[in-house]
Parts: structure tokens; C-alpha cells; sequence
């Protein structure tokens, strides 16, 4: 390839980088879905007769009651949400043939018997003026969170009384008098005491399609470009149960049908689907060294906010240093790399339903190559990140005190079991198969399953990906 070529495709890349980030939509989107369905919209009928209205007072956002416990514990699972969703992994952009100028040839020769990994680097290069080019497909399907499933409404979210009133006023039947005056307290007026119990049945799939490039500078520095397109599907259904703590005997004050007792439970139901251009990648690697079977390189990751942050298609800038280490024999290599993300995490609070920066992260894979033969590599690896000062999220049984009706019983409290938020970091830990084939020249076939080992976070039973790749 000559040098006004490579001069061509280096400013392709760069004209890229520097192209227009793509505008947000102003709506809260596929980020604000989760907060909306349940802080928002799960609310009571108007009431049938003149008194109080409570068809509200259960749904934190349209009163902007953001004290309210219940938004603290929606915020921080939505951002979890958002946060492994939009950084997922999406492969190696490197391609699987490595090759050198040999003199004696007088052409290029392959460098390594490996096609390398799917989701880490290797220390070796293309090759100067070298270029490939190739994709990968890969699909998610969300099951759980925390140790929680999260399809069957095992994960419930409790909807406090708004501190809305206080005693006092003409009564009006059936209810009491009562002022739209807070007292400072749920426990008068009584009906302060109820809660609504939000089971959440959510099913999250992602499908990202990678378009990956990769140019040889030198013989020693590659770049490379991964553009991926993204489509992100979320089907959520909430359960609401009226708990009547405090209103047992007088079960018309809330209902979700006005006069009707019996009308505890409700479901509501929000779905919503994304696709776009998400989050592109510029990566660079210099070989520093070389020796038996292998070298040590150093990389650097630059993530590009192409994406839309309000419907999860990315949206965040992050920059990624890594070391990398392979070497090995003829018929199995090993691979090392260590890194860290730089995120721009902020803990500070945000909107409802927008997506926050993602955080700063510790990076790490090892893995083996197996040269099962000359067209064949067998793969496997551990994929590691810590995301540093995330918090966590587990279950914990919460005391909800409340007062009855009769006055001339003391306060008491029911137990739930609801999730707490806890400092600290999140650890993930991942492993993948898969192979490579080489069918013909320099056409390569790579297909793997991604798994999690731990039960942190948001968890996929398996993300597969497959790919393809071509060298010239």
C-alpha cells in the first residue's frame, strides 16, 4: 500500500473523530422509563364524591416529592441500569492475521499461528500498511440483577404515602377532615401510613452490530476504528398491591377503582425500543517489545459520546490505558491485559431520567489461545471490570411505621423487603469461549459466548457473538 493510501485512510478516521456528535432527543427516553412507570404514572382514580383526592399522592414525581425514599431507590437501580448497558463490552477490534515483511521473501509472512482473542488485545501488529477490516454481531438477553430475577417481580420497589396533610378541617364522608398542610410526619393523618407495593416484571435485550478497522502505521503502531450500531428493547410491567397499613378498616380511602374495596392491585405497563449509532472507538497500539512467541505493547481507548445517552445507545466519553502481554509456543498462547478507564463518574444528582457519565474502571483479561490446527483457534478467557464507586444495591428488610385509625392505639411498623443502597465498587467477572476459523485466504469466522461468573449487577445468562474479518 503506498503512503498517499495510508495517508487517505488515516484522514478518513480522523475526519470521522471530528465529525458532529449526534444531536439528543430532548425527551427522557428509554433512560426515563423506568422512573416514570414508577414514580410517575401508578396513580389512584379522582374520588366520586366531594373530599380529598389521593389519586397522587403514591407517585413521588407528580407531586415533586423527590425526598421521598422510594425515588432515591429507583434512581439508583435505574443508574446501574444504564451504566452496564451502555458499557458493555463489544470485542477486540484487532484483526486475526499479524504479518511482517520478510526480506528474504521479499513479501509478507504471518507473524502468529493464533487468530488472537475475541474480547482482549494481543501484543503483536498487522504489519505496516497492512489494513483489516470486519464485524461483530452480538446478542444480549438480561436476567437478573443483584441475585434478583428480574422478569418475574421479584424485585419490588415501595411507593411511600406523600407527606401531604395534617388534622384538621370539616369532615367530609367517609372521610375525616383533614388540611393539605404537612405536618413533618406519615403518621397523621393515619392514611400517610399506607404504602403501594411495585413488584417489577422487566425484560432488557440488547443486539449491537461492530464494524471494526484496523490500519498498520508501522510495523510496531496499529489504529483502529470500531463504529458499533446499537438497538435496545425494554418491556416492563409493574404489579401495584395497595399495602393498607393504616386503612384496613376503612379500605374506600385508597383503591384503584373509586368504591370499590376490593381493588388492590393494578398493573401498568410501559415498553419502549431504541436503535442508533452508539459509542465509537479509536484505538491505538505500539508494540514496545518483542520476544519468544510474543511481546508486550501498550494501548490507549478513546470513546467518542456518539451515542444517544437518553436511550441508551451510549452518550459518554471515556479513555481507556492499557498494557498488553502474549506470548506462548506454536500450539497454545497466552494473553495478559491490565488497564484503566477514566470515566468522568459524578455522583452528584441528575435529572430523573437522564443517564449519568460512566464510571471510572479497572480493567483486566487473561486468557489462552489453543492452535487447534492452521485454520483453527480455540479461545477462552476471563473478562474483569471493578466500577469504582458505583455503590450497590442489595435486599434488605426496611421498617415502615405507621399509625392506625384508632387513635388509642399506639404506632406500630410493618417489615418489607426492599433494596439499600451500599458504597463501594462493583465487580464483574466474566468468562468466554469460542473459536476462529479460516476458511479461505484471509477470511476469518469467529463466533464466542460471553457468561457471567458472579451474580453482581445486571447479568445476561450468555451474550453470543459472532463475527467476521478480512486482512489485505
Amino acid at each position: 500500500m503506498t503512503i498517499r493510501n495510508r495517508a487517505t485512510i488515516a484522514a478518513m478516521m480522523l475526519a470521522v473523530l471530528a465529525g458532529p456528535r449526534a444531536a439528543h432527543a430532548q425527551a427522557t427516553g428509554l433512560a426515563g422509563l423506568l422512573p416514570d412507570l414508577i414514580l410517575r404514572e401508578i396513580t389512584l382514580p379522582a374520588p366520586t364524591q366531594p373530599g380529598l383526592s389521593h389519586a397522587v399522592h403514591f407517585s413521588p414525581l407528580q407531586q415533586g416529592d423527590v425526598e421521598n425514599p422510594a425515588v432515591n431507590i429507583v434512581e439508583n437501580f435505574n443508574g446501574l441500569l444504564i451504566g452496564q448497558l451502555a458499557s458493555l463490552p463489544i470485542g477486540s477490534s484487532a484483526g486475526g492475521f499479524t504479518f511482517a515483511f520478510d526480506p528474504t521473501l521479499g513479501t509478507f509472512r504471518r507473524t502468529s499461528p493464533s487468530f488472537g482473542p475475541t474480547f482482549a488485545e494481543r501484543a503483536a501488529t498487522i504489519g505496516r500498511g497492512r489494513v483489516s477490516a470486519g464485524f461483530n454481531y452480538q446478542h444480549s438477553s438480561y436476567s437478573r440483577f443483584e441475585g434478583e430475577q428480574l422478569d418475574d417481580g421479584s424485585i419490588t420497589f415501595y411507593l411511600r404515602h406523600q407527606e401531604c396533610c395534617s388534622v384538621g378541617g370539616a369532615p367530609v364522608p367517609p372521610f375525616f377532615g383533614v388540611l393539605e398542610q404537612p405536618n413533618g410526619t406519615r403518621l397523621s393523618p393515619f392514611f400517610e401510613g399506607d404504602v403501594i407495593e411495585a413488584a417489577l416484571s422487566l425484560h432488557v435485550t440488547t443486539d449491537t452490530l461492530a464494524f471494526f478497522g484496523t490500519y498498520g502505521l508501522t510495523d510496531r503502531w496499529d489504529v483502529a476504528l470500531a463504529v458499533p450500531f446499537v438497538r435496545v428493547d425494554l418491556e416492563a410491567s409493574v404489579l401495584a398491591t395497595i399495602q393498607r397499613l393504616a386503612t384496613v378498616t376503612n379500605p374506600l380511602i385508597h383503591s384503584f377503582e373509586a368504591g370499590n374495596a376490593a381493588a388492590t392491585s393494578r398493573t401498568f405497563e410501559r415498553n419502549g425500543t431504541a436503535t442508533g449509532l452508539g459509542d465509537m472507538v479509536l484505538r491505538t497500539k505500539f508494540r514496545l517489545a518483542d520476544f519468544h512467541g510474543g511481546g508486550f505493547a501498550v494501548a490507549l481507548d478513546s470513546r467518542l459520546p456518539t451515542g444517544d445517552e437518553d436511550n441508551l445507545l451510549g452518550g459518554s466519553a471515556q479513555t481507556k490505558v492499557f498494557a498488553i502481554a502474549s506470548g506462548g509456543g506454536d500450539r497454545v498462547v497466552g494473553h495478559v491485559n491490565v488497564g484503566y478507564t477514566f470515566g468522568g463518574w459524578d455522583n452528584s444528582p441528575v435529572a430523573i431520567g437522564t443517564a449519568e457519565s460512566l464510571p471510572d474502571e479497572f480493567n483486566y483479561v487473561t486468557g489462552v489461545e489453543i492452535v487447534a490446527s492452521p485454520r483453527l483457534t480455540i479461545l477462552g478467557d476471563l473478562v474483569g471490570r471493578t466500577l469504582r464507586d458505583t455503590g450497590r444495591l442489595k435486599v434488605e428488610a426496611k421498617r415502615f411505621d405507621y399509625q392506625p385509625q384508632d387513635p388509642t392505639l399506639p404506632p406500630t411498623f410493618a417489615t418489607f423487603n426492599e433494596f439499600a443502597t451500599t458504597p463501594g465498587n462493583l465487580n464483574l467477572l466474566m468468562g468466554t469461549v469460542g473459536a476462529k476459523f479460516n476458511p479461505a485466504g484471509n477470511w476469518l469466522i469467529s463466533g464466542s459466548v460471553l457468561f457471567p461468573l458472579t451474580d453482581a449487577g445486571l447479568r445476561s445468562r450468555w451474550t453470543t457473538v459472532i463475527g467476521m474479518d478480512y486482512a489485505f
